[in-house]
């Protein structure tokens, strides 16, 4: 039996949710494997996790004993929402070790995580996209898109940090408290009239896969709360519009191939979470979640995959990417040899 790690947590403003999304994915793993949890405190030491969730709520997690392991961990599953887990740093961490990580790897993760990354990526591979501009201070006076406009900071999740400016007040209100939250803002045009539509994209036995589709509604945007208070839903979907069967049904040939699309792109790894904007005929990819809350399972049940087999293939397919990187790491000279004067002996 192989060991895993499961890894949540780090310094991040989604770090309890990150929590959540672990502990729950640790209950669905198969009994194929033996899960290690590892939890990612607010200043990302990485220690043995506890299955009990009022270790969390009353900060004893954090003072549990170090983890150092790595050696004996066949897998790493990534459930780390934002920051250093989702940008990329961990993934850096975990190649530096050598070790399979069922995320992207560390450019495409911060590619994606990056709000503005990912615009400039999609534009220039001709997906369609809103008009935007980047801000790293407070100088409205550049703006050239027609207000009201999105504000985000480039780094955050969860709808951290974004909102509607409808005016020059209500703008600068919006990019300082993006400005506090990362050192640039990305400012985009409204799409006015859309719904959201969201699906997963993942590898499983070497062929990319797309989950069913779901309709968030026609709200321009969910806050923190919208997505993760609202209990009642178990965390099945972030709104509360009943699906329109016929309308997906109708969009979702596009809405696929597009997520897919974008999947190869970034040359993307294990779950990622596609948001789409939908206005009219104009379908438009607004964001990759590399690492969605709790690996969108719902999405994926509704093709009839349960969520154990999710993870399941998620750990198959990084190790099975990891076996294939097989590159020259070692040179054979002579330069030591040769050149030992240049080093005096003490």
């Amino acid at each position: 039996m192989q060991n895993i790690a499961v890894v949540f947590g780090g310094q991040s403003t989604e770090h309890d949710v990150s929590i959540l999304t672990g502990l729950h994915l640790a209950q669905h793993v198969t009994d194929d494997y033996h899960v290690i949890l590892v939890y990612l405190t607010k200043n990302n030491r990485f220690v043995y996790g506890s299955r009990k969730i009022d270790d969390y709520i009353s900060g004893k997690a954090g003072r549990a004993r170090l983890f150092k392991r790595w050696d004996k961990i066949a897998c790493v599953v990534n459930c780390c929402h934002g920051g250093a887990g989702e940008d990329g740093t961990l993934a850096a961490v975990l190649k530096f070790y050598n070790l399979p990580v069922t995320s992207c790897d560390p450019l495409a993760a911060w590619q994606q995580q990056s709000k503005i990354a990912t615009r400039e990526k999609l534009t220039a591979a001709g997906f369609k996209q809103p008009r935007f501009q980047v801000f790293t201070d407070l100088a409205l006076s550049s703006l050239k898109l027609p207000l009201p406009v999105v504000v985000k900071p480039d780094l955050q999740g969860s709808s951290i940090g974004v909102a509607v400016a409808h005016n020059q007040d209500e703008l600068r209100t919006a990019i300082k408290t993006a400005l506090a939250l990362g050192s640039r803002v990305i400012v985009e045009e409204l799409i006015t009239e859309m719904q959201e539509v969201n699906i997963a994209v993942m590898r499983s036995n070497g062929k990319i896969i797309t989950s069913g589709l779901e309709l968030v509604g026609k709200q321009q945007f969910f806050s923190f709360a919208d997505k993760y208070y609202n209990t009642d839903s178990g965390f099945i979907k972030k709104g509360t519009v009943t699906p329109d069967t016929v309308y997906l049904n109708k969009i979702a040939p596009q809405v696929e191939k597009l997520a897919v699309a974008a999947y190869q792109l970034f040359a993307s790894r294990g779950v990622v979470r596609t948001d789409f904007m939908v206005s009219g005929e104009q379908i438009i990819l607004n964001e990759n979640n590399t690492v969605p809350g709790f690996m969108a399972y719902h999405l994926w049940l509704k093709k009839g995959i349960p969520y154990g087999v999710v993870i399941d293939d998620m750990i198959k397919d990084a190790i099975n990417q990891h076996q294939k990187q097989h590159f020259i790491t070692e040179y054979q000279s002579e330069i030591l040899r040769k050149n030992r004067q240049l080093v005096l002996e003490i």
